[in-house]
């Protein structure tokens, strides 16, 4: 015996037709096979959801790795440059201090090496004497200005 049932339907706010219980259960299945649907469309999303965000916690982590092997190269570079910097400055300290010792004991030997003191050393500490007129002996030098010496000198 078909039983007769109205049923109504709705789809927002307006009454789209009425069934009978043959229809109902042909109704029946298909919203049981769209929430079937929904469910399994629900389920991929949230695993695509979970495989999304592993792939960005993924990026992340070599995001923040790669952030920190850069600062940490750049702080060496920046200790390895302030190090040669301070080299540099010692170094150039060295020369100055160097060119000033330099500069003392080539001012040292200018002043011990006047001709005044050769002069005062040859005559008193060593006990030489000015030549004397029949001591000196002239070279007329012919248009070359050498000489070839053949003898010992007087």
């Amino acid at each position: 015996m078909a039983r007769i049932q109205t049923v109504y339907i709705e789809e927002g706010n307006a009454l789209r037709e009425v069934q009978t219980d043959y229809d109902y259960e042909e109704y029946k299945r298909r919203k049981q096979l769209e929430e079937e649907r929904r469910q399994r469309e629900a389920r991929k999303a949230k695993r695509l959801r979970a495989r999304r965000k592993k792939i960005m916690s993924i990026n992340a982590t070599f995001a923040i790795v790669f952030c920190v092997v850069f600062f940490v190269g750049y702080i060496y570079l920046q200790t390895k440059v302030s190090e040669r910097t301070d080299n540099i400055a010692e170094l150039e300290t060295q020369i100055s201090a160097l060119k000033a010792d330099n500069g003392a004991a080539e001012a040292r030997i200018n002043t011990s090496a006047n001709l005044a003191n050769v002069r005062n050393t040859a005559l008193n500490e060593l006990g030489m004497v000015y030549a004397g007129a029949d001591k000196i002996v002239y070279y007329d030098m012919e248009a070359s200005d050498s000489m070839n010496q053949y003898n010992k000198v007087p």
